[in-house]
């Protein structure tokens, strides 16, 4: 599991780092929300936690704000503020879970099992953008009705594409995504996957914007 740990705090920032190592996860600490932005637009997490208070912006509002831009990894919100309508703030902005400082390491942990379980869940449901459809749990992509044979790379990065429906996915993020589920893939081998698939989907499918990254279009 890779989380993207987003806490100003040194103390107990760098306590839960080396938590999430001792867990056996891959954990990158950010200690504010700029800096949080960058990590989510040049790698890929499985989970979010947030701190409520960063030097630069509040957590709530950074959250926010990246669920517009369609980001839908799971957050869990870390605060010291305890009022029911504050916590109803946080759920209702965008965080799957929400606890309070201080807590206990265990608590934290089965929390994000929780979440992870809940993410994994969600990945296995159908995608479907248009006349696009992908379906994890059968491994199959129809297009129009029309079953697209592809290989388990192929697959993986357009159901990378599909999940993030009306954002650009940069090269970087499908190269960590992919490689997370193939580690035979080659750190140049993203282009020619791209360009396979537009083959097999046909063009117009995944558009190019030049230095940002990849999108999949409802057709």
């Amino acid at each position: 599991m890779k989380i993207l740990l987003v806490e100003d705090d040194p103390q107990l920032g760098a306590t839960l780092e080396r938590a999430f190592h001792h867990d056996g996860s891959v954990c990158e600490w950010v200690k504010s929300a700029e800096d949080a932005e960058l990590a989510l637009e040049v790698s890929f997490f499985d989970l979010i936690v947030l701190d409520w208070m960063l030097p630069d912006q509040q957590g709530i509002d950074f959250l926010k704000e990246a669920r517009k831009k369609g980001v839908t990894i799971p957050v869990l919100m870390l605060t010291a503020r305890t009022a029911t309508s504050e916590k109803i703030e946080g759920l209702d902005g965008g965080a799957d879970d929400y606890l309070t400082k201080p807590f206990d390491l265990d608590e934290l942990f089965a929390r994000l099992r929780s979440l992870g379980r809940r993410r994994e869940v969600k990945a296995s449901s159908e995608l479907v953008i248009g006349n696009l459809r992908l379906c994890p749990d059968r491994h199959e992509v129809r297009l129009r009705d029309e079953e697209i044979q592809l290989s388990k790379t192929e697959f993986l990065i357009l159901q990378k594409l599909m999940e993030s429906s009306g954002r650009y996915i940069s090269k970087s993020q499908l190269e960590e995504y992919a490689y997370s589920w193939d580690n035979c893939v080659t750190p140049n081998a993203i282009e020619a996957q791209i360009s396979r698939l537009r083959k097999r989907l046909g063009t117009g499918v995944i558009t190019t914007l030049r230095g940002v990254g990849y999108k999949v279009e409802k057709i």
